[in-house]
């Protein structure tokens, strides 16, 4: 569906084509992506390749269906059911429903019906056949002992199309006496030459694993932080990095939220391959916030409505990034991110490190509490991607920081799940004066430094910034100075920057709104318990939510979240160990 995004985007006049088995045909993101491209015509073409079985699940307790393609009329568009060993029929269905997607009439459904002759995959021949087959060019013997249908398994096999199309050209003068011969001797010497090369080369080097998760870094190595010679360079007393030089809150500057709106503006407006899709962004609308409405105008036809389908969304970035565009997909909120699972961690986060594609996507991921909106709108999902390698998190806490932020996010050749935090949107203390002019970007993987103080390092990110400085002031009213530390980015964390304030203040605490338990909160605890132990003058304190749910209610809600009170009384404990 992303790549038919692309396609149409660019007027290439090239179609998609998508093959699945029937048994695939079940998933929901399948239906998702057939539906995406109905909706909006796109030059597609799905295939269902019925060979009778999933695995091992018979058609019949996949669907009630009379045949596969009857579900297209679900869809709005036209479905076929055709012979699948019939090679002219193939073809002629294939340039029919190509020529139709190509001339803007959107996708067809075509089902190949067929069977498959061999086990789900060759670890499966055995059970599927009742015995391991040898390499040949005619079907084997199904025995007693196999799983496979033998009343169909006989119909398919007198269908063998490679049998009967060769028998078909023979008659029809288009292949002489030797030729089919012939053709299968040069196969095999193929596919036995392909088959030498794979078993003659050299397993790759152990060196090569940690390599590709992003582009242009180093290969990933274990480091035994203990070591020797990994210590004695160490500067165990580093002082402070320098303030962020940023532009101070003022109440006539411009909002979190318009500054994320301005970030999709400047992306807009400097690249033609930048479109927004996702649900009710579109349209007189502009998203559950009106974040993007003053964009409407400009980049309407930029700015798409998504069915209402996370999968959709986020699989049209993977495949339209793939295919040279620059997407940004919206989760209308973060929590609703769970229904696209799949796109995220398996495809998204994992195509550099298996094949070396590019996805450079952003999905905008709307997040938080202090809302009192409960469990289904206020989750802190960041932690289930923080240990996936492959994508990327920024959690800008400023309206600065969420302009450029938002540039630098764009400009990654990586997946970047981009957090703004709900709360922060219209909050009148967090605005800044910005100009008109599309800032510099921010480096991702780079910290900030929000306040500098010897005693104390409150680390936090996200709306939390702004809670940790509001402590750090209490304190500072008895002549306690804490350094305030905006991570900005959570993958890659700014690790060089968490260890100098800990080495630095010797007292560590992390505050965040997410819940404790394998929080990024307990991550950094034993980055820095490990690598600044010698350093430290009390134990790493971790503030977090309670381990529950967001609950709706706001005195349950309060009593949920840490509290300024709570964090304080934290930090002045930690002071006195």
């Amino acid at each position: 569906a992303g790549m038919a995004m692309a396609f149409a985007r660019e007027g290439s006049g090239r179609v998609a084509l998508s093959f699945i088995g029937e048994g695939g045909s079940s998933l929901g993101e399948w239906h998702e992506a057939i539906n995406l491209c109905a909706a909006r015509r796109l030059p597609a073409v799905f295939c269902v390749q019925n060979n009778q079985t999933a695995l091992s699940t018979p058609q019949a307790d996949q669907s009630a269906v009379r045949v596969f393609a009857d579900k297209a009329i679900g869809y709005g568009i036209p479905g076929v059911t055709i012979d699948g060993t019939d090679a002219d029929e193939v073809a002629a269905t294939f340039a029919w429903a190509v020529e139709r997607a190509r001339a803007g009439a959107g996708p067809a459904l075509i089902e190949l019906v067929c069977m498959r002759m061999c086990g789900h995959a060759h670890h499966d021949d055995m059970l599927y056949l009742g015995k391991d087959p040898q390499a040949s060019w005619e079907y084997a013997q199904l025995s007693e002992q196999g799983y496979a249908n033998p009343e169909l398994y006989a119909f398919w096999a007198a269908r063998d199309p490679l049998a009967l199309y060769a028998a078909r050209l023979e008659a029809d003068g288009l292949l002489g006496p030797g030729d089919v011969d012939r053709m299968k001797s040069e196969v095999t010497a193929l596919v036995e030459a392909a088959a030498r090369a794979v078993i003659d080369a050299p397993w790759p080097s152990p060196d090569d694993a940690g390599r590709g998760v992003f582009a242009g870094e180093p290969p990933r190595v274990r480091i035994d932080v203990l070591d020797p010679a990994v210590r004695t360079p160490v500067d165990y007393a580093p002082g402070l990095p320098a303030v962020e030089d940023a532009p101070p809150f003022d109440r006539t500057g411009k909002t979190f939220l318009e500054a994320v709106m301005l970030g999709v503006g400047d992306a807009l407006r400097a690249d033609p391959r930048v479109f927004l899709y996702g649900q009710d962004v579109g349209g007189q609308y502009g998203n559950a916030f009106l974040l993007l409405r003053p964009l409407l105008a400009e980049f309407s036809d930029r700015i798409m409505n998504s069915p209402l389908a996370e999968g959709a969304v986020l699989g049209v970035c993977v495949g339209a990034a793939l295919a040279g565009q620059r997407p940004i997909g919206e989760m209308q909120f973060n929590d609703f991110v769970a229904t696209g699972f799949n796109q995220l961690v398996n495809n998204a986060a994992k195509i550099r490190y298996r094949w070396g594609g590019s996805v450079p996507m952003v999905v905008r991921m709307p997040w938080g509490g202090l809302r009192h909106a409960g469990p289904y709108h206020s989750q802190n999902t960041e932690p289930w991607f923080y240990r996936t390698p492959g994508l990327k998190i920024v959690t800008p806490s400023t309206p600065a920081d969420a302009r450029a932020m938002m540039a630098s996010a764009l400009a990654d050749p990586d997946p970047v799940l981009y957090y703004e935090h709900i709360a922060l949107y219209r909050d009148p203390r967090v605005k800044q004066l910005l100009g008109d002019a599309p800032p510099t970007p921010i480096p991702i993987g780079q910290a900030a430094l929000r306040r500098a103080g010897d005693d104390l390092a409150l680390i936090s990110y996200g709306a939390f910034v702004h809670v940790a400085m509001r402590v750090a002031d209490r304190l500072a009213k008895d002549g306690i100075e804490a350094s305030v530390l905006d991570l900005r980015t959570i993958a890659p964390i700014d690790r060089a920057a968490v260890l100098r304030v800990a080495r630095h203040c010797s007292r560590v605490m992390i505050v965040h709104e997410d819940s404790r338990a394998g929080g990024i909160g307990e991550s950094l605890a034993a980055i820095i318990q490990e690598e600044a132990f010698d350093s430290l003058d009390a134990p790493v304190r971790i503030i977090g939510a309670l381990d529950t749910p967001v609950p709706y209610s706001p005195p349950l809600e309060h009593a949920f979240l840490p509290s300024e009170d709570e964090i304080e009384r934290a930090a002045r404990t930690l002071l006195a160990y």
